[in-house]
């Protein structure tokens, strides 16, 4: 049987995993200079994530002011495990030349918008800094 508090906390979890996924789709979106019509509706949803994420942890504050501290950094520390996790979250790092693909950011120079996953990319992609193949390029563990 899980606590009310085990309940709160894996709820903040949940809505932090989910708000910073959607973070950088809707910085993306408001950066956008012709944004989609449902743009709107992604902003806000991303908003009202991040808006749910802080209320949880105001509310587990609240519950337990003594442990908060050290419950937010636990907090933080299982969500950015899980981001690390996502597709469209990880980092690539190129053997040849160290250039790393981020893909939260992805790279705008060359149209590629912020989550897009390594796999996603051409098969024919290549290295923007010194133009080798995807097979040279390993998961950055950093």
């Amino acid at each position: 049987m899980t606590t009310p508090l085990e309940t709160l906390i894996a709820r903040a979890i949940d809505l932090g995993l989910r708000s910073s996924l959607a973070t950088p789709r809707a910085a993306a979106l408001l950066a956008s200079k012709n944004p989609s019509p449902e743009a709107a509706d992604i902003i806000r949803d991303s908003n009202q994530l991040t808006a749910d994420y802080k209320a949880c942890l105001k509310e587990i504050e609240v519950t337990t002011p003594q442990q908060y501290a050290s419950l937010r950094s636990q907090i933080v520390d299982q969500v950015r495990r899980a981001m690390k996790k996502q597709p469209g979250m990880r980092k690539w790092r190129c053997k040849v030349c160290n250039f790393l693909y981020d893909e939260r950011i992805g790279l705008p120079r060359r149209n590629i918008p912020p989550t897009t996953s390594f796999q996603d990319l051409p098969p024919d992609w290549e290295c923007p800094d010194c133009d080798v193949g995807k097979e040279q390029f390993v998961l950055d563990q950093g």
